[in-house]
C-alpha cells in the first residue's frame, strides 16, 4: 500500500503518492490492461529495462500490479496487470489517509471532511 510517510502534497496527481515512473507504468497498464516488461519499456524508452523491471517489482510487492506467467509461445514471460482501476485506487488511498488522520486527530476529522461532500 502507499506509504503515508512518502506522500508529497506538493506534487501533482498520483505523483503525490507514487514516483513518476510508477505513475507512468500504472497509466500504461490502466490503458492497455496487460503488458510485458518489454512492451512497457517500448512505451517508456527513456527508462532502462532494469528501471522498468525494478519499478514493476515494487508495484507487485505493494499489491498495485499483478504478475502472471504467459507461456503461450515458445518462451515464458511475465504479464503485468493493474489490480484495481484508477478510481478504486483513489478510494483505497483516501481510506488509508482518513484512517490515519482519525487515528491521529480523532473524530473531529470526520466532521471536517464532511464539508467536502458533493
Amino acid at each position: 500500500m502507499v506509504k503515508l510517510e512518502r506522500i508529497s502534497l506538493r506534487n501533482e496527481g498520483l505523483k503525490k503518492f507514487f514516483s513518476p515512473n510508477e505513475v507512468r507504468i500504472l497509466g500504461l497498464l490502466w490503458e492497455r490492461e496487460r503488458l510485458t516488461s518489454g512492451q512497457i519499456h517500448e512505451q517508456c524508452s527513456d527508462l532502462s529495462l532494469a528501471c522498468v523491471a525494478g519499478t514493476l517489482d515494487r508495484l507487485v510487492k505493494s499489491g498495485f500490479v499483478n504478475r502472471t506467467i504467459d507461456a503461450s509461445d515458445s518462451r515464458v514471460r511475465y504479464l503485468y496487470a493493474p489490480t484495481c482501476t484508477e478510481q478504486e485506487l483513489g478510494t483505497k488511498i483516501s481510506e488509508k489517509v482518513v484512517d490515519c488522520l482519525v487515528e491521529t486527530f480523532g473524530p473531529a476529522v470526520v466532521s471536517g471532511i464532511g464539508r467536502f461532500r458533493r
